[in-house]
């Protein structure tokens, strides 16, 4: 049975599979598990988990619903956003035990369960999410897509390893937290954007932001036919790379690293 990449030999304690959806925060109600691969063989707290499937899960999203919080260990999140109130998850879900466990979304929580207490862990999600809500995403080594979010919306992303892109949002905040992830925004508008890299760069291009805030140990600040209003770069030895790119009131603490401006007279 072929699986998808689990990302690591070897996890720290997190939780293993978390979706939650909650309108006050985050609300945990798994235990935390050690997740590894072995061999080609998964494993959850020291349990195999070879059974794989995949479930879907659709409906209206819920008016007192304000917020939707996406974890796990080890999942790639790609997410589209879309007009109207219907969501359609596709949950890549990995049990211990054939055809056990199952994922349902109700009272706003996806709920993750084994019928015969075995172990079961998420380790993909995908799909399309209403427009104008708040949407958190946390993956220690899982990879995250996110595009087409516009309207009244928060974007909030956490990985550790993985990588995020971002393309075609136009909303009103967006919180970006890596570790050693390479962070990509093309033709994005934003009120406010808070980008906290450890040694990872962040590309954008063709974007407009109207506040942003750049923190980074070693990673870099990569900016190509973009327009900001005010920009903050702070870092020990990143540098700023400026392409055709207009900032109104700019202010930089990076330690040994430089800004760098080039025109070369193609701007958004």
């Amino acid at each position: 049975m072929s699986h998808s990449p689990v990302h690591a030999r070897v996890l720290w304690a997190i939780p293993a599979l978390l979706l939650l959806v909650s309108c006050g925060g985050l609300t945990r109600n798994m235990q935390p598990f050690d997740v590894s691969d072995q061999n080609g063989h998964v494993f959850v707290g020291g349990l195999p988990v070879d059974h794989q499937r995949e479930v879907s899960l659709s409906g209206d999203w819920e008016d007192g619903d304000v917020a939707m919080i996406l974890i796990s260990p080890t999942a790639s999140v790609d997410l589209v956003g879309c007009p109207g109130a219907t969501f359609e998850l596709v949950v890549d879900l990995y049990t211990e035990f054939e055809a056990d466990g199952g994922v349902e979304l109700a009272d706003g929580v996806l709920s993750v369960w084994s019928e015969k207490k075995g172990a079961v862990l998420v380790n993909g999600i995908r799909g399309r999410v209403p427009e104008g809500i708040r949407l958190e995403v946390r993956s220690a080594t899982g990879d995250v897509w996110l595009s087409s979010f516009t309207g009244e919306q928060d974007l909030h992303v956490e990985v550790g390893t993985g990588a995020v892109a971002v393309k075609d949002c136009d909303v009103n905040q967006m919180v970006v937290s890596t570790g050693t992830g390479e962070v990509r925004m093309s033709d994005c508008t934003a009120e406010t954007v808070s980008m906290d890299l450890g040694v990872g760069s962040l590309a954008a291009s063709n974007c407009v932001l109207e506040d942003f805030q750049g923190d980074s140990g070693t990673g870099n600040f990569y900016f190509h036919g973009s327009r900001l209003g005010r920009a903050s770069f702070v870092s020990a030895v990143g540098d700023v790379q400026l392409t055709d790119t207009v900032i109104s009131d700019l202010s930089n603490s990076l330690g040994t690293g430089t800004v760098e401006v080039t025109v070369t007279g193609q701007r958004r």
